[in-house]
């Protein structure tokens, strides 16, 4: 069921082709999280913009082939409390190595780096055809 509703979301908000697969180069707003994916020099590069987070209130985590970014910012005050709550998954359209994965957090902006694994193409060994 979470599925189907992240397909529908992602065909909503443009993040995936006609078959729910996530297409390279893509961006997508969503409950004013702005998230970014391309393809560059072998490996794909995901911005999200996240401002009013600090480090230590995001968790990033890749499982099946997806890339899931969650966040929670609370304010208490002696009247109220104020909660901000977020969550994205993103499918990588290509496999990725996962012990190369690296993120950085700058100013309200999460940049995850994850490396293209290299597909090796396996021509086989020539057999020669005897007489």
């Amino acid at each position: 069921m979470d599925r189907m509703f992240e397909q529908m979301r992602a065909r909503m908000w443009g993040t995936s082709d006609f078959h729910g697969e996530p297409r390279s180069g893509t961006s997508a707003q969503n409950g004013g999280t702005h998230v970014d994916l391309k393809e560059h020099d072998g490996e794909f590069v995901l911005v999200a913009d996240l401002p009013g987070f600090e480090k230590e209130e995001i968790e990033i985590a890749f499982t099946d082939d997806a890339l899931t970014i969650a966040a929670k910012h609370e304010v208490t005050g002696e009247d109220f409390t104020r909660a901000r709550e977020l969550s994205e998954r993103v499918t990588m359209p290509k496999s990725v190595e996962k012990d190369g994965i690296e993120a950085t957090y700058r100013n309200g902006v999460l940049e995850v780096r994850l490396p293209i694994v290299e597909e090796e193409t396996d021509d086989g060994d020539r057999i020669e055809i005897s007489d």
